[in-house]
């Protein structure tokens, strides 16, 4: 169960940092005048409300079948 929960916060801080140099890179390239820049970070808060919720199924799919009381 640790090495899931190790491998899913990885997952998440990398497309979390992914998703933050995409904005960042918008905004610095589009200002945040642009409504293409307001396009990607509403893109990106959902991209990362899929992944949240994603790992955190994988998660609790991996914790019913290993953890103590499912054996």
């Amino acid at each position: 169960m640790g090495t899931t929960t190790v491998w899913v916060l990885r997952t998440w801080i990398k497309s979390t940092l992914l998703l933050t140099l995409i904005v960042v890179g918008t905004w610095l390239y589009l200002g945040t005048a642009s409504g293409w820049f307001w396009v990607v970070t509403s893109g990106a808060l959902v991209a990362e409300y899929y992944v949240i919720r994603q790992l955190a199924r994988e998660w609790s799919w991996e914790a019913r079948a290993t953890w103590w009381w499912s054996a």
